[in-house]
């Protein structure tokens, strides 16, 4: 039984992270559509379903290239966002620094913490500006 399924998944897309986006998307999807429409808007309520099944057809996919294009554009758009997120997780995990950016050349600068009001010269651009720390 086990090697049917094997074989089976074998040449396969799998997932990627626009399957993972998407598996999140539905799981959110489906939890405030149940909280927050009523039952009579039935096919609105299966939204999420719909998004897990896009998400079970990409992966089971056997054309890469196309699948490898859809993620790659995923990938291009969603760069701001992740950017984001990833600049916040690395000053929510790192106490002893704060994180700044440079308003001349958008770089991000790492700083310590706690000394009040600082000078932060741009060891790139040579931009000087004060920030609290």
């Amino acid at each position: 039984m086990l090697n049917r399924i094997k074989g089976f998944l074998q040449g396969r897309y799998g997932n990627d992270q626009l399957n993972i986006f998407l598996i999140i998307l539905g799981c959110v999807t489906t939890l405030l559509l149940t909280l927050f429409i009523p039952s009579r808007f039935y096919y609105l309520r299966s939204l999420g379903t719909v998004i897990y099944l896009v998400a079970l057809f990409r992966a089971l996919s056997t054309n890469f290239p196309k699948r490898q294009k859809e993620n790659a554009k995923f990938l291009e758009k969603s760069e701001p966002w992740r950017k984001y997120l990833y600049k916040k997780y690395n000053q929510y995990q790192d106490k002893t620094h704060k994180y700044y950016n440079c308003p001349k050349c958008h770089r991000t600068l790492r700083v310590p913490a706690g000394r009040g009001k600082i000078n932060i010269t741009c060891p790139h651009c040579q931009k000087q500006f004060t920030k609290r720390t």
